[in-house]
């Protein structure tokens, strides 16, 4: 995710920023054993968290987030640069008379106007866009990242990131630096049932729980992108994609729980007889358990969930990137689990995604054990586990609370196959490498299956 700009802009955001990037940097663990437990060992029965990619949902990653507010004059000066792309002479009078430009061919310094429009103004060989992506400034200099971009829509790619230093000179902004770097991100694709289906083969796995990533259009994570009808679009494109192959996908809808439209995308998701279940993302939603009306809101969705007897998988941890611990883990069993009694309730990436909680899942873990309230039909599935796990002590402390909870509630799943994260077998193989399962137990979790797939017959009467 994008950080906050509250200084200089960093040479590293421009030189291969994945703006839809979800987590930290997952570093190569040290002192493990090579062989991992699952070498040897037949693949899961069941990949319980997967996700498509939708064309809506790929231009949605392969453009930025928020819309970023420029000054009149800086948004004018972007405007001439785009209109002069192939004119030296016009390009020169939008730079200062110092200005300097990375020639990214011969890796040299340019210096003067005139060099480096010369440079810039015969670099391209078609007209671009410049995507702003990040700004910050004051009334003297300003300092921005954006990206070279053509296309519209789906059809949209950024062909290189720059950074942008900009200065007033005679009363005008003016570009004192350019430093262009080529090419652009990896533009993400569309992931459909057919790539997904042909993943799962390669990975000898014969079902996967396909998760709507219908919530992204609902998100206040990608405020250019709200839209009811994209989010319900998403939705039925899943349910329509996990139809081509029913035998082995399982379409589960998606929300977000504490926006308005949530009561009515859930009806829709009731209704609509191909999902099997619903996908909750509170950081993706923004949803803060330790505010009473976000409690009030989610608790309506998990009670019409299960008056729907719609199951729930919940990426439990919460947005904005604070603070979560053991006081949001009792808050969810006891406010929410609790208010779906009778479907299953199963915490996504173990302890809830993102970054490690032993905190949360050490309250998960000693609830179950307890065979608390709200814990009878609690699962959860180790998605990124094995990558979030970047030290022997971090899997350790995993293995022991998956013992803890009871391996017959362990699911295993990959997440998503695209933003450069693994597909189902390299997931598989991360999971028994970093984390210290016995051959034994990894047999296990591979031959759980989630107890909605044993009744995929349900009816789901509305909410």
């Amino acid at each position: 995710m994008l950080p906050d700009m509250s200084g200089y802009i960093a040479t590293a955001l421009l030189a291969g920023l994945m703006l839809y990037g979800g987590g930290a940097a997952r570093a190569e663990p040290q002192g493990q054993a090579a062989e991992p437990a699952t070498a040897g060992l037949n693949a899961p029965a069941v990949d319980h968290h997967q996700h498509l990619l939708s064309p809506q949902a790929a231009a949605l990653l392969n453009n930025p987030r928020h819309a970023i507010q420029l000054p009149a004059g800086i948004a004018q000066l972007l405007r001439q640069h785009e209109e002069a792309w192939n004119e030296p002479e016009r390009l020169a009078r939008i730079y200062s008379a110092d200005a300097v430009a990375m020639d990214v061919d011969d890796e040299e310094w340019l210096r003067g106007r005139d060099e480096v429009a010369k440079f810039l103004g015969t670099r391209f060989a078609r007209p671009y866009k410049i995507t702003p992506i990040a700004y910050t400034g004051d009334e003297d200099s300003g300092h921005l990242a954006a990206y070279y971009s053509r296309g519209e829509g789906t059809e949209r790619r950024h062909i290189g990131h720059t950074r942008i230093d900009l200065v007033r000179e005679d009363g005008e902004w003016r570009i004192a630096l350019e430093h262009p770097t080529f090419p652009g991100p990896t533009a993400q694709e569309p992931l459909d049932a057919a790539r997904l289906v042909a993943l799962l083969d390669a990975a000898h796995i014969e079902r996967a729980v396909v998760l709507s990533v219908g919530y992204w259009f609902d998100s206040p994570t990608r405020s250019l992108s709200i839209s009811a009808d994209a989010l319900r679009a998403e939705n039925v494109w899943t349910a329509e994609q996990a139809a081509r192959f029913p035998d082995r996908l399982i379409a589960f809808c998606s929300l977000n729980p504490v926006s308005d439209l949530a009561a009515g995308v859930l009806r829709d998701c009731a209704a609509d007889k191909r999902f099997k279940g619903l996908k909750l993302h509170f950081g993706n939603s923004r949803v803060d358990l330790l505010n009473a009306e976000h409690v009030r809101r989610v608790r309506e969705v998990f009670a019409g969930a299960n008056r729907a007897k719609l199951p729930i998988v919940v990426h439990a941890r919460t947005g904005g990137g604070g603070e979560y611990g053991a006081g949001h883990a009792r808050v969810l069993l006891e406010e929410l689990v609790a208010a779906a009694p009778d479907v299953s309730v199963t915490i996504a990436h173990l302890w809830g995604g993102a970054a490690f909680s032993p905190e949360a899942l050490q309250v998960y873990a000693e609830s179950v054990a307890a065979r608390r309230p709200g814990t009878r039909r609690l699962y959860f599935d180790v998605a990124d586990a094995g990558l979030v796990a970047t030290t022997p002590e971090l899997g350790q402390i995993m293995a022991e609370r998956m013992r803890q909870i009871g391996l017959e509630r362990i699911f295993y799943g990959s997440d998503a196959a695209f933003g450069n994260h693994p597909d189902p077998q390299g997931s598989w193989a991360a999971f028994g490498k970093n984390i210290p399962p016995t051959f034994a137990e990894c047999e296990k979790i591979a031959r759980n299956v989630a107890p909605y797939l044993a009744d995929a017959q349900e009816s789901h009467p509305a909410p």
